[in-house]
C-alpha cells in the first residue's frame, strides 16, 4: 500500500518522505540531541538540483565524516571546522559510521538519502523509479523495526510524479520538518 501511494509521488516528494522518516527516527530514538544542524543539511534537496545538494550532504554522513581523524586532513569543502566539530559531537554515542547496514541505523538512514540521489543522478527515471521505492522501503523497515510510526504518505501527495518527468516541482521541504 505504501509503495503504491509513493509511486504517484515525485522524486522530490519521496526524498522529503525519506527525510521525514529520518527525523522521526532521530527524535524518537535520540530525543535529547539537537538535530537541527543535520536537518538544515537535509531539507535543501527538495528545492535545488540533487547533484548540488549531494556533494555537501555527503560530508555530514557519519561514514564520510569519520573517514578522517580530524578536519584538517578531511579536505571537506562544504562544512566548516566548527560544523565538523558540531557533527562529531552530535554523532557521539550514536554512530561512528563504520557500518553501512542497519546495525548503525543513523549512518544507514543518512546514507540511504544519499543513495536515493545517486540512483538517478544525471539520467532519466525509468518506470516509476522502482529503485528509489526499494530504498524508501529499507528506510521504513528501520522505523518499523524500532516501533516508530511512519509518516503519512498523503502529506506528500501534493508533489506528483507526473510533474517534470517524475522529479516534481521544487518546494520548500522545511515546512514539512519535525525539527526545523
Amino acid at each position: 500500500m505504501l509503495r503504491e501511494k509513493l509511486s504517484a509521488i515525485s522524486m522530490n516528494g519521496r526524498m522529503a518522505y525519506g527525510i521525514k522518516c529520518v527525523e522521526k527516527f532521530l527524535l524518537t530514538v535520540y530525543p535529547d540531541k539537537n538535530w537541527a544542524i543535520l536537518s538544515e543539511k537535509m531539507w535543501p534537496v527538495t528545492n535545488m538540483p540533487w547533484d548540488e545538494w549531494s556533494e555537501a550532504f555527503m560530508e555530514v554522513i557519519p561514514q564520510y565524516l569519520f573517514e578522517f581523524d580530524n578536519y584538517s586532513d578531511s579536505g571537506f569543502e562544504f562544512i566548516s571546522e566548527d560544523e565538523y566539530d558540531s557533527f562529531v559531537k552530535l554523532y557521539s554515542g550514536v554512530s561512528d559510521g563504520s557500518k553501512e547496514d542497519d546495525t548503525d541505523p543513523v549512518n544507514f538512514l543518512l546514507h540511504s538519502l544519499f543513495r536515493i540521489e545517486e540512483v538517478y543522478a544525471y539520467t532519466t527515471i525509468p518506470g516509476k523509479g522502482e529503485e528509489c521505492l526499494d530504498i524508501i522501503e529499507e528506510i521504513v523497515a528501520i522505523l518499523k523495526g524500532a516501533s516508530i510510526e511512519v509518516p503519512d504518505v498523503n502529506d506528500f501527495a501534493f508533489s506528483s510524479f507526473d510533474e517534470k518527468d517524475g522529479w516534481g516541482e521544487f518546494f520548500d521541504g522545511k515546512r514539512l520538518s519535525l525539527i526545523l
